[in-house]
């Protein structure tokens, strides 16, 4: 079954200094109890299909085309406002956008654990590798490894159906990188839809931790499939791609 899907979905952004069509016809697919990940090119369009599937996107894009949400079309911000909670979260590229700046990370985790109470504070912080002793630390005070770690504690206490993590090993040592990501495995074990946007090519190959793969370029879906069969792929893009990021 399909927790999340975009249908042909086309977003152009106009700030009125440029306009450009972002993404354009994309099709993509986020399973339930599966690990998807999306690949491409830095400003392919990765984190704005991020932004499609959480009701996310800026004020300045114009979007057509359908965000299915357990089959149901969401068409504006109140059903998105109405889905958010327990059933969407969203790690965006940069940690710290999560929080507020005036409160320390802590008491912001707490504010939304009381909110939510699906996990504990200790199993969200857990799972995210997050270390508890800077929570009295302001969001500007943590490494940009810690406040991503403390953005995806926060994503996970709603317990939300579809998870969207933009880089989740980004800025992290391998070793607590590979923890993130085996939580991730975990998370979509147990049933969730989890999609991950990442530049790590090689370590999802050699690890096999995510099920499928998407490759973008260009604001289009080039190629998708088990995670398995496309590295394998004779796409001449696609095999380009890959041994590019694998240098």
């Amino acid at each position: 079954m399909s927790m999340a899907e975009l249908v042909g979905l086309t977003v152009h952004v106009d700030t009125g200094r440029w306009s450009e069509t972002v993404l354009e016809a994309v099709d993509l697919v986020v399973p339930e109890g599966q690990i998807t990940a999306l690949l491409g090119e830095s400003g392919c369009g990765k984190s704005m299909v991020a932004a499609a599937l959480t009701g996310s996107l800026p004020a300045v894009a114009h979007s057509t085309g359908e965000v299915r949400i357990d089959g149901a079309a969401v068409r504006d911000r109140r059903a998105w406002q109405q889905l958010r909670g327990n059933t969407v979260g969203l790690v965006p590229q940069s940690g710290v956008t999560a929080f507020a700046a005036d409160k320390t990370v802590g008491a912001q985790l707490d504010e939304l654990h009381r909110r939510h109470q699906a996990w504990s504070v200790e199993d969200a912080c857990a799972a995210a590798q997050y270390p508890t002793d800077v929570f009295d630390l302001y969001p500007h005070q943590h490494s940009s490894g810690q406040i991503q770690r403390a953005a995806l504690a926060a994503a996970l206490l709603p317990a939300p159906d579809l998870l969207v993590v933009d880089e989740p090993s980004a800025s992290l040592d391998p070793d607590t990188g590979y923890e993130v990501w085996v939580s991730l495995r975990k998370y979509a074990t147990a049933g969730a839809a989890v999609l991950t946007i990442t530049h790590d090519g090689p370590f999802l190959i050699d690890t096999r931790v995510a099920d499928r793969m998407v490759v973008m370029r260009d604001g289009r879906v080039v190629v998708t499939g088990s995670a398995t069969e496309v590295p394998a792929l004779a796409d001449p893009y696609v095999q380009g791609f890959f041994r590019r990021v694998g240098e």
